[in-house]
């Protein structure tokens, strides 16, 4: 790191206030902002009061304006974990989900989150937790859809009326 007053040597103030105009991602436009300021001569102390953000962050901010490009000044992709399955096993499961569950050797007329999380271990060796089976699904162009308790046409009198009936036919 360098002293105060010399972090952003070889920045130009005009070249901040055009990209600052352009902006879209409101971390560069953070990280734009502190830099403006401190090239105006504030301290990142004075920044932190002014714009509310540590001191310390200031200073990375300005660290990342002195050694990015000014167009890249939103946050850097993350990677995530990598995929348990191949690109063959993923058309594989999706050639399979796409039929039906009895095809696969399974006695269930649909394929359920644990139906497939059960597939899957057995078929590839590789275990998922059951709630990622409903993301994996969503992948693969499926919904896992429950049924409803009560149909929405349901006529609720009707309903009682039958059950009062049925009782007194003693057929219960």
């Amino acid at each position: 790191m360098t002293t105060w007053g010399g972090k952003l040597d070889g920045v130009d103030e005009q070249q901040l206030r055009q990209q600052l105009r352009t902006e879209t991602d409101a971390k560069a436009v953070k990280r734009l902002t502190s830099a403006l300021l401190y090239e105006q001569g504030n301290s990142p102390a004075e920044i932190e009061e002014l714009l509310g953000f540590p001191e310390q962050t200031v200073y990375d901010w300005l660290d990342t304006v002195a050694e990015r490009n000014l167009t890249a000044l939103g946050d850097l992709p993350r990677p995530g974990q990598s995929t348990r399955l191949t690109d063959a096993r993923w058309t594989e499961l999706t050639a399979t989900l796409a039929a039906s569950p009895s095809e696969a050797g399974y006695d269930n007329p649909t394929w359920t989150p644990a139906l497939v999380r059960e597939y899957i271990a057995e078929t590839f060796d590789v275990e998922y937790s059951l709630a990622h089976m409903y993301r994996v699904m969503k992948r693969a162009g499926l919904s896992y859809q429950t049924a409803r308790p009560r149909h929405y046409k349901t006529d609720l009198a009707e309903q009682r009326r039958w059950r009062k009936e049925f009782k007194k036919s003693g057929r219960r």
